[in-house]
Formats: structure tokens, C-alpha cells, sequence
């Protein structure tokens, strides 16, 4: 058996140089985006030879693997170098988006000859994307492998795919190059929300297309139920391709389009604006159906801007910098931007509003409204809830309870133990009378425990962190089911987010697509906190950065819980018997007689 190692090595980057102008032109021509199928290719190209002549096994496959980075390159009407690799009957086995594996650029790919007639190649992972663009980031060492087939061709060896096919395997350095992150959207059930999904396509001429396709298709499984897509079922692209010109996309849908009805038309517009305006270069959007025009919206004559021309939110905004420390059993007002300034808490005013906080209670909560507050007894086991200074009874419902957390609406979640399993319940925070909890339980949550709900900043989605039997934590976001009166009545499928990391003990909001989790990725390593990108994991290992280990945030002194109050910097650890930590500088700094610090939800 013949064995080699080799360190896969980046395509030759090629960087177009545009010869200066004279001046600029009277008249632009129109772009068009390409079909989801041509192969073009970006500004910054990836060059890759073809098989040398007389190449051995070991070679060709190194080739072929290296040439993945490159399926876009080839010029019009021709394949794509990486074809020349194979052998005639793999040629249409080869789909480069069906399954992308990414690994570091430092990473070395490992072959070995299997037999005569077959190679082996494996490498350690950092992360996998599906053909529809969902990236899902591998736990560290995990080692990725595939076997080729050799066959002789004329002279010449070349590849046999596996039957099911085969995508490309590309290194972080390529991958920041050839791909990008872009949100789907789609609208949380009665809101003006557009709550993201996102995928990575790669980048080139054919991205507004293939961005517009894919938003035409039906609300993911983990959204399903929550949120809801204006375009009715089997509305498609009428052209093969979204034109471009001076900078307006426009979209043509087949007529099935024009059956929608007047929220729905809104929608679309405002999904579709939301979506292709992230893209370099396109600065509004129209919407057409074939054989009649424009999609009618009464709020749109032009171009469309931006979602929020429609009313349509892609961010909830912050109505206030203004948060509550608290200070033993009092509740003082501080400026959330200011926290790093502050010397001693115990000089900013006391919310003379709200109540004490007797120092036996903990995990204490504030509403939107500043005037709701919540808070467990020193036995997690009562829910303590506050209208200003006035306390209203909640009836018990379950023990071990877990930190509450009012939503943008008002209302407060919580999750805990009850008939012998782990659940999660939600109740009107707002209401100025005593109200029981209500209790959702998704078949999902079987054979868990609950350790930490946290509502998104547009109250449709919740972040759930949940402990299995084996121990190991998972951090999932789930969309919430609500019935026609607005409230909720069930949660949606999981989707794992921030799968490294094996421990949370807690998570907070930071964006919609973006949480703060405080955990670790193995039982060994110290609790942190980790900015967890929907779609894009933990991140480190994806940009290549050698030694991860040293761009982390700082470990805090005995973590408790996380409170984001803006920023990847902006995050604000409580721990237990070390009170407020503000990030300054590399380290932590307490914040001066403060015991916790409570933000109220986005809204």
C-alpha cells in the first residue's frame, strides 16, 4: 500500500486588473444574472491547471480536489476544469454545490491507496454544506473522508465519482472567496418581522438569481408554523434569470403570482427586498408577472428600497440605553453604552418606579414597558412578578426553574420540572392580576432537561438550551406556534446552532440571527462566551485562524449568566459571587457594588 501526505494547497489567485477610464460612460448596459446552472465566474478568479500528462493516481485526485475551488471559472460554454479530472461516465455525478466540505487552509489532506484501483482522501473538517446552502459546523477533530474510483483512459488515470455523487472539498481561504452567507427571509405570523434563514451560495453574476429562486420556496421546517412566505405554492421564476440594471433587480414570477392577495403581494415584495438588497451592487428590487406587469402594492410605484418601505422590520430597535443594576435589595437606572465608565453604581438614581428586591430572590427580569419585573425565590421554585411596585401572586406550576425572560410583547417565559419531566411554560407578564402559566411540550424535548429559554428580540423565536441524558448541552432555536388570539400554543422543529460547543450554561439575543452563548466546547475547557452566528457556527475555525484557542474572549471568573448590551464587546457576564463583569480591554472588569444587571427586550 502506497501512502502520502500533502498539504492541499490554495488555487493560484488571479486578481482582475481594470485599466483606468477617461471618463464615464452616458448610459449603462443591462446586467443579467445567470441561471442557476452556468458556470461563471467571480472577480477574484481560482486557477487551476488540468491533469499534467503521465500523472499518477495520487496526482490526479490531489488535482481534482484542488480544482473544486475553481467549478466557477470555466469560460462561457465550456466545463469546468475539474471535469477534465474525471472520467466520462462521473462527469454528470460531479454537482460542487450538492456538498461542500470546508477545512482549514493549515489543515493537511491525507491519501492512501486502497487496493490498485482506489484512493482514499480524508482531512479534518471545520464544516458542511448541503445543497441548499445550510452550513453546519463540525465538532473539532473531525476527520471527513471519501473514496475515489481509478480507471484507466488511454494512457491516462482518471476519476469515478461514488454512485450517490460528489460536491467539492475546499479550504477556509478559498471558501472566504468562492462563498458568502445570505439571509432568506420570511415573516413571523402576525408581525411586520422578517425573520432570517441563512444559507451560503457562492458568489458571481448568477447570485441574484439563484438568491431570488431560493427565497420562492416554501418556510423552513424550523420556522414552519411560525413564520409564513407571501409567495404561493408554485409560483417559480417566469425567465431563467433576474435581471440587473443601474442597480434594480427585477423579478419576474409566473402568473400563479398574481392569485395572491393584498398581504401577500406585500409580502413578497418585502421578502424578496430584504433579501436581494444584501447584494453588491443591487439597490432595489421590482417585482413583475409575466404577461401583466407589476405585481400591484399600492405603497409601491418605483423600485422598491427596502423592506421597511413596507413596514417591514429586518431588526427590532432599541427605544432606550437605559438598564437596571441592581445594588442588594435596590434597583438603580444606568446607561447601557456608559457601563465601563462607571466607577460605582450605587451613585445612579434609584428606580423609585419599581420595587425592592429582597435579597433572597435572584435572576430578576424587566419588561419592555418598564414597568413589569420578574424574579425566582433563593429555591428556584416561585415565580415572583411585579406591576411597578405592586407584587402579584403566580400560582406555582413547577420546580427548579429556570432564569425568566420577558419577551418583546410582554410576556414571560420560563422553563422547569413538573410530573416528572422537563418543560417549558409562558404567561402575561403584563397583566395587573394574577394569571397562571401556561405550558408547552414539544415531542422534541423528550428525555431532555430545559436550562435556559431565551425569547429572540421579535418575540417569534425562542433559544432553548437543553442537557441530555448523557450530559452533553445542546443550544437550538425554535420558532413559536401561536394560535389566531397571538398566543403561543406550541414551538416548531429545532435547529441546532453553535454545535462545538458541548457545554451552555446560558444565552442571550444579540441580533436576530446572532446569539451570545456562555459555554465550552469540551468538559475540560473553561466557560466562555462564544458568538454563535445562525448558519455559521462559532466561526474561528471557518476564517482559518491558526490557534483559535488565542482569539477567544477571556474566560470570566465563575459564569453564571450572559447579558448582551450591544456588540460582540457589548456582552456583560454575571457571576456568582463576583457580581457584574464588564469586558475591558482583555479581561473583566466588576462593576462596583452591582450584583446583576437587568436590559429590557428590544421593541
Amino acid at each position: 500500500m502506497i501512502r502520502r501526505v500533502w498539504l492541499l494547497l490554495a488555487g493560484v489567485v488571479c486578481l482582475s486588473v481594470v485599466s483606468g477610464c477617461l471618463g464615464l460612460p452616458s448610459s449603462s448596459v443591462v446586467s443579467v444574472g445567470r441561471g442557476i446552472d452556468e458556470q461563471v465566474a467571480p472577480e477574484a478568479r481560482i486557477v487551476v491547471p488540468a491533469p499534467a500528462p503521465g500523472a499518477d493516481p495520487d496526482d490526479i485526485v490531489r488535482g481534482f480536489l484542488r480544482a473544486g475551488a475553481a467549478f466557477q471559472e470555466a469560460p462561457e460554454g465550456e466545463s469546468p476544469v475539474g471535469t477534465a479530472y474525471l472520467a466520462a461516465a462521473s462527469v454528470d455525478r460531479w454537482r460542487p454545490t450538492s456538498s461542500v466540505t470546508v477545512f482549514d487552509r493549515t489543515s493537511v489532506v491525507e491519501m492512501s491507496m486502497v487496493g490498485t484501483d482506489r484512493v482514499r482522501a480524508s482531512v479534518v473538517g471545520v464544516a458542511v454544506i448541503d445543497e441548499v446552502g445550510r452550513y453546519r459546523e463540525l465538532p473539532p477533530n473531525t476527520v471527513v473522508a471519501v473514496e475515489f474510483g481509478l480507471v484507466a483512459v488511454g494512457n491516462e488515470w482518471r476519476i469515478l465519482l461514488p454512485e450517490n455523487g460528489f460536491g467539492i472539498w475546499i479550504n477556509t481561504d478559498d471558501f472566504s472567496r468562492v462563498f458568502a452567507p445570505y439571509r432568506l427571509n420570511y415573516v413571523g405570523i402576525g408581525t411586520r418581522f422578517l425573520v432570517p434563514d441563512v444559507r451560503w451560495l457562492p458568489n458571481g453574476p448568477r447570485l441574484v438569481t439563484a438568491l431570488a429562486r431560493a427565497q420562492l420556496g416554501p418556510v423552513p421546517e424550523h420556522l414552519r408554523g411560525a413564520c409564513e412566505t407571501g409567495f404561493p405554492e408554485g409560483a417559480k421564476l417566469a425567465l431563467d434569470a433576474v435581471s440587473v440594471t443601474d442597480g434594480i433587480a427585477t423579478v419576474v414570477l409566473t402568473p400563479i403570482a398574481s392569485t395572491a392577495d393584498a398581504l401577500s403581494r406585500r409580502e413578497m415584495w418585502a421578502q424578496l427586498a430584504g433579501t436581494l438588497l444584501a447584494v453588491p451592487g443591487v439597490m432595489g428590487v421590482i417585482l413583475e408577472v409575466q404577461g401583466s406587469g407589476r405585481l400591484a402594492v399600492e405603497e409601491v410605484t418605483g423600485a422598491l428600497r427596502g423592506s421597511r418601505d413596507l413596514g417591514y422590520a429586518e431588526e427590532p430597535t432599541w427605544t432606550s440605553s437605559t438598564a437596571l443594576v441592581r445594588v442588594g435589595e435596590e434597583l438603580r437606572m444606568v446607561d447601557m453604552t456608559r457601563l465601563g465608565q462607571v466607577g460605582d453604581v450605587k451613585v445612579n438614581p434609584i428606580a423609585s418606579d419599581l420595587p425592592a428586591v429582597p435579597a433572597t430572590m435572584t435572576a430578576v427580569a424587566w419588561a419592555a414597558d418598564g414597568v413589569g419585573l420578574a424574579a425566582l425565590d433563593a429555591q428556584s421554585s416561585v415565580l415572583v412578578r411585579w406591576r411597578g411596585k405592586s407584587q402579584i401572586a403566580v400560582p406555582p406550576f413547577a420546580s427548579g426553574l429556570t432564569r425568566p425572560a420577558f419577551d418583546a410583547l410582554g410576556r414571560l417565559w420560563v422553563a422547569g420540572q413538573a410530573d416528572g419531566r422537563s418543560s417549558l411554560w409562558t404567561l402575561n407578564g403584563l397583566a395587573a392580576q394574577s394569571v397562571s402559566a401556561d405550558r408547552i411540550d414539544p415531542a422534541w424535548l423528550a428525555g431532555r432537561t430545559v436550562i435556559v429559554v431565551a425569547p429572540s428580540p421579535d418575540a417569534t423565536r425562542l433559544a432553548v438550551v437543553s442537557r441530555g441524558g448523557d450530559g452533553i448541552d445542546r443550544l437550538d432555536i425554535v420558532g413559536i406556534v401561536k394560535d389566531t388570539t397571538g398566543l403561543p400554543k406550541g414551538l416548531t422543529a429545532p435547529q441546532r446552532v453553535g454545535e462545538p460547543l458541548t457545554r451552555v450554561l446560558d444565552t442571550v439575543w444579540m441580533d436576530t440571527a446572532t446569539v451570545a452563548a456562555l459555554g465550552a466546547v469540551s468538559a475540560a475547557d473553561p466557560v466562555r462566551p462564544f458568538v454563535v452566528e445562525f448558519g455559521q457556527g462559532i466561526g474561528l475555525r471557518r476564517r482559518g485562524t491558526v490557534g483559535p484557542e488565542e482569539n477567544l474572549v477571556p474566560a470570566p471568573p465563575s459564569p453564571r449568566w450572559v447579558v448582551s448590551t450591544g456588540g460582540p464587546r457589548g456582552l456583560v457576564v454575571i457571576g456568582a459571587g463576583s457580581g457584574v463583569l464588564v469586558r475591558v480591554g482583555g479581561g473583566w472588569l466588576p462593576l462596583a457594588g452591582a450584583d446583576e444587571l437587568i436590559v429590557p427586550p428590544a421593541h
